[in-house]
């Protein structure tokens, strides 16, 4: 018996929440030696996939879609950007990729590890606009919202 190419309108539903859900975000936030994304272009996009990430509800996020980007935001390239806005924007989407994530935060403590702190035990980042305050002590993390 042949089966129907036709999907079941059952499949058609899950298809199109399954999109509806998963970050639609497909620019590169790195790059290679020698060929650096120009800062305008950075903000641009990092613009774009803040905006994106904030409409994004917890729940019913699609999370493989978000583990391209959510590598590349912990790059040191733009976390230690000498653009405050490239930081901001970054320090904004990290944010929104350890709401969507959380409760199991898709970073290790070494990633987070952005700002120099009195201790070498302690890792310290104020995360822009967010107001999302970070605390990491010896590998364990605590995330407060302000």
């Amino acid at each position: 018996m042949a089966r129907s190419s036709r999907p079941l309108a059952g499949d058609e539903d899950e298809q199109q929440t399954s999109s509806e859900n998963a970050l639609q975000f497909h620019e590169p936030l790195s790059w290679k030696a020698g060929k650096p994304i120009s800062t305008g272009t950075l903000i641009t996009r990092l613009k774009a996939l803040s905006k994106e990430l904030v409409a994004l509800e917890q729940e019913a996020v699609d999370r493989d879609s978000l583990a391209t980007p959510a590598k590349e935001l912990v790059s040191v390239g733009l976390l230690q950007h000498k653009d405050n806005g490239v930081k901001a924007y970054t320090a904004c989407c990290l944010a929104d990729m350890l709401r969507l994530h959380a409760p199991d935060a898709p970073y290790t403590a070494v990633q987070l590890r952005v700002g120099t702190a009195p201790s070498p035990r302690y890792g310290l980042a104020f995360l822009g606009t967010r107001r999302l305050f970070v605390l990491i002590v010896s590998g364990n993390s605590c995330f407060t919202h302000f």
